[in-house]
């Protein structure tokens, strides 16, 4: 009996760890400063958010790929703003989603269901 439940911990250790970061983000240049903001790439898969982790703020617009074999949306919060994409993005197919950001942190995820808690979330600084 005793193995069962040594067995039985660990793997509830490591569900545990594995649900405590979901940042399935990339680094690095993936977005272009524009006069008033910037424009940020956004690529989507299963169950991954490639997008960059900071960028600057003013009026962005997220250029969204769903390079996945299923739907998948887009979803800002943060800052006294939440926006998604009106209709999901089939795969292969792809969104613009424009907003007006002020400097901080903002929670992104894919708000078609059950693709949040499969990793497709992450937080976003947005800089001067």
């Amino acid at each position: 009996m005793r193995p069962f439940f040594l067995s039985l911990s660990f793997v509830l250790v490591l569900l545990i760890l594995s649900c405590g970061s979901s940042q399935h983000a990339t680094n690095g240049e993936g977005y272009t400063r524009t006069t008033n903001g910037s424009t940020v790439s956004v690529l989507e898969d299963e169950y991954r958010i490639h997008i960059p982790t900071a960028f600057p703020g003013g009026v962005v617009t997220f250029h969204i790929v769903n390079d996945g074999k299923m739907k998948h949306s887009f979803k800002i919060k943060g800052n006294t703003t939440e926006q998604q994409l009106p209709n999901d993005i089939a795969p292969g197919d792809s969104a613009d989603l424009t907003v007006n950001l002020t400097p901080g942190v903002y929670d992104i995820d894919c708000p078609v269901f059950g693709h949040a808690q499969l990793g497709m979330r992450l937080s976003v600084t947005v800089t001067q």
